[in-house]
């Protein structure tokens, strides 16, 4: 039985990672912090085990990766990433100070693979998709403290041997995303017959379906790698405008509300060229992603809508519950 420890299994896609790895036969160990969110962490399963443990405390880490001797590990564990997350020093120990902590604990343990989970923020502002091998440019703390632990996973790699392919997200969406995101916000108020606030309709983003990222992170974990610190784009290859967005949602939903554009002031990370450059991922890791944004997106509907009480959660997230489906 292969076994997986993995961080930040209380969020998003780390939640989604846990479900498949599972579903997959293997023995997970999640690493979660002090007062973790439990609404997404699956029910107590024979194959799940759970440890609250601050990352940053080496002792612990290392006692802990020495008890469980796990084959991979899937660092996702992230402070930053949404705008009402703001404190640079909790950025910065979670992103930084905790990513060094694990992946010289997984060092010493002798681990197989440590993939760490960048972001395509990294790169900063570009007017073309960015290969892997351009400079960083990253802009802002969050941006800042994920290049800076890509850097320090890339150089421990080389000098060490180990696996630690970095795989720098694109926005990703899907079942368990935060309802306060764009596309579980938009599908909730288009359900209900509205729009949400929106920004300029040519704000462009790279949408890449949860389950295509989850297929990624379980190929770099074991796929022999000539450079042990590469670093992998995973989106796919093709940007979408809040526009198109708003029009692919009017076409599974049906809603007939008149979009406001500019209700919502422009952001300072919004940009009209946004997507990712994969010709090194599908050459290297023989990976693509596979899901349209269509088909995501009815997808996610339907896992809304089948857990009455899961749709109630993500409904009252948004002050939705009273408004009657249209």
């Amino acid at each position: 039985m292969q076994r997986a420890l993995v961080t930040g299994g209380s969020g998003f896609v780390g939640a989604s990672l846990v479900r498949r790895l599972l579903s997959l036969g293997w023995q997970v160990d999640l690493l979660l912090r002090p007062g973790f969110a439990t609404w997404r962490v699956p029910a107590e399963q024979p194959r799940l085990s759970m440890h609250v443990i601050d990352l940053t405390d080496a002792s612990a880490v290392e006692a802990l990766l020495h008890r469980l001797r796990p084959r991979h590990v899937f660092h996702l564990a992230a402070h930053g990433a949404y705008s009402w997350q703001t404190d640079a020093a909790r950025i910065a120990k979670t992103n930084l100070e905790a990513t060094r902590t694990l992946a010289l604990a997984s060092l010493k343990a002798n681990v197989e693979a440590f993939v760490h989970t960048g972001t395509s923020l990294e790169y900063g502002r570009k007017r073309h998709a960015p290969s892997e091998d351009e400079p960083a440019e990253p802009e802002g703390a969050y941006a800042i403290s994920k290049a800076a632990a890509t850097a320090f996973c890339r150089d421990l790699a080389r000098r060490s041997g180990m696996r630690i392919p970095t795989l720098r997200l694109y926005s990703v969406y899907g079942p368990w995303e935060e309802p306060r995101r764009l596309v579980p916000s938009l599908l909730l108020h288009a359900m209900v017959g509205k729009w949400p606030p929106l920004a300029n309709p040519k704000t462009a983003r790279d949408f890449v379906w949860v389950e295509d990222v989850i297929d990624a992170l379980i190929i770099a974990a074991s796929r022999p790698l000539a450079d042990p610190g590469a670093i992998f784009n995973i989106g796919t290859g093709r940007q979408t405008t809040l526009g198109e967005i708003v029009a692919l949602v009017h076409g599974v939903t049906g809603c007939e509300a008149e979009p406001h554009w500019q209700s919502m002031p422009d952001r300072g990370w919004d940009t009209d060229i946004w997507q990712a450059e994969t010709r090194h991922a599908a050459t290297v890791l023989g990976w693509t992603a596979q899901t349209t944004l269509r088909t995501g997106l009815q997808r996610t509907i339907e896992w809304l809508q089948e857990d009455r009480e899961r749709l109630d959660l993500y409904q009252g997230s948004l002050n939705l519950t009273d408004a009657q489906p249209r």
